[in-house]
């Protein structure tokens, strides 16, 4: 039987109970569970030896031995108290056995833990995802969507429309013998006769005729232009001087009387007035005539026609492969020179691409024969193994005026004053006839 005094493990058996005690067998006839020698082994002498641990001795036995052995039953204190260093080797363990559903109204509870661990990690993943969040909205708008047509097209009806950023437009104007500031702020010269590309591009197409005049000794002024290409539909619009005529849309006269206006249907409208800032100031008391074009793609044409010349200003965006006397607008005025161009897109205008219906023939004047005996001989040589590999697109065989109209460019394209030099020169008479 179990149950010592003084803190043994438990009760005793019950009466009648068997148990051992060191090499003595007891027989217990006595109660169950006695405590502070009350006897729980009755009926026999017991060694004292023999007293199990956690067990009391007690009476008087009829010899040395206890007359009866209590082992108390104790729940042990409520509290753990330090007493001291033991000197065993064992320890204290508690196992549980499942022995049923019990009737009591009590039950196990884990203590309550604080869960920093788990509540550091739930803020971080939400910072992360607010992280996220503002990353995605400072993205560019760029998406791709599955949504259905009827729904997409509802989206974008509500949605405002992207602010685009506006086109940069350049300008190019033209002026006497013929002055030209490109859109790229270069200042090339075309003295020779000849119809040039003014604008060349995929879309958009200008084309000059460079024509001599008696008041520049025969060096070329903007006598016509022909605007064209694909942006205006297949329509040709030419405009002449004044001693050319009137102004002509695929052949047919138009704007006949002054003012007046024109609308190229789908594609434009011409407007001939005296409205118009001027591009030259030394013009400033000559009555203006003016053709203003506004067309396709913010494509702006103003046509000042003047007696025997014209005076031209060409505002637009950038097109693709842009060239031409204007220069081809990549913000460098550095490869805008006669030279620079004749090398990109030849010397003049090759016969399959002319808007004009026919070439003005090509004269030179004695100033100009003057001009091309005073050219440095190496720039001379090459003016004229250029030109005569650029003209190859119009004939075969350039006649000599042609050459000499081309290499009057090359030697004197850099110079914007080459009447004035001429006339400085004595070549021209004070007097033209």
């Amino acid at each position: 039987g179990g149950g010592g005094a003084y803190g043994g493990a438990g009760a005793g058996a019950g009466s009648g109970g068997l148990g051992f005690v060191g090499s003595r067998r007891i027989v217990s006839g006595g109660n169950s569970g006695g405590a502070y020698g009350q006897a729980d082994y009755k009926g026999m002498v017991v060694d004292a030896g023999d007293v199990p641990a956690g067990c009391g001795c007690a009476g008087e036995g009829v010899q040395t031995g206890c007359v009866s052995v209590g082992c108390a039953q104790v729940a042990g204190p409520s509290m753990m108290t330090f007493v001291g260093t033991g000197a065993g080797d064992y320890i204290t363990t508690t196992t549980y056995t499942y022995v049923g559903d019990g009737a009591g109204n009590l039950r196990m509870a884990q203590p309550t833990k604080v869960a920093y661990g788990r509540i550091g990690c739930l803020v971080l993943t939400l910072l992360l995802i607010a992280g996220a969040a503002i990353a995605m909205m400072m993205m560019p708008a760029t998406t791709t969507t599955t949504m259905e047509p009827q729904k997409m097209a509802i989206a974008q009806a509500v949605t405002p429309p992207a602010e685009q950023m506006p086109m940069k437009m350049g300008e190019c104007t033209f002026w006497g013998d013929p002055h030209i500031n490109t859109f790229d702020g270069g200042r090339p010269s075309f003295y020779g006769e000849g119809e040039y590309y003014i604008v060349k591009s995929d879309s958009v197409i200008i084309q000059g005729r460079y024509l001599g005049t008696k008041y520049t000794a025969g060096l070329a002024a903007t006598d016509s232009i022909a605007v064209g290409g694909d942006f205006l539909k297949g329509h040709v619009i030419t405009v002449g001087s004044l001693r050319d005529g009137p102004i002509v849309v695929d052949g047919v006269p138009v704007l006949t009387r002054f003012p007046s206006e024109h609308v190229l249907e789908g594609v434009g409208v011409l407007k001939y007035s005296g409205e118009g800032e001027l591009v030259d100031q030394a013009t400033k008391d000559w009555e203006k005539k003016v053709v203003t074009m506004e067309l396709p793609g913010d494509v702006r044409v103003e046509v000042f026609r003047w007696a025997n010349y014209l005076d031209l200003r060409i505002t637009m965006p950038k097109q693709p492969n842009q060239d031409g006397s204007c220069g081809n607008m990549n913000g460098d005025a550095d490869d805008d020179t006669t030279e620079a161009i004749y090398s990109r897109i030849g010397a003049r205008v090759p016969s399959g691409e002319l808007l004009f219906n026919d070439r003005a023939p090509v004269d030179l004047t004695t100033v100009e024969e003057k001009l091309l005996t005073m050219c440095e001989p190496e720039k001379l040589a090459k003016a004229q193994t250029e030109c005569a590999k650029d003209l190859a697109s119009l004939t075969r065989t350039p006649s000599a005026v042609q050459t000499k109209s081309c290499m009057l460019d090359i030697c004197y394209g850099a110079n914007e004053h080459t009447l004035k030099m001429a006339k400085g020169l004595g070549l021209v008479p004070e007097v033209i006839e």
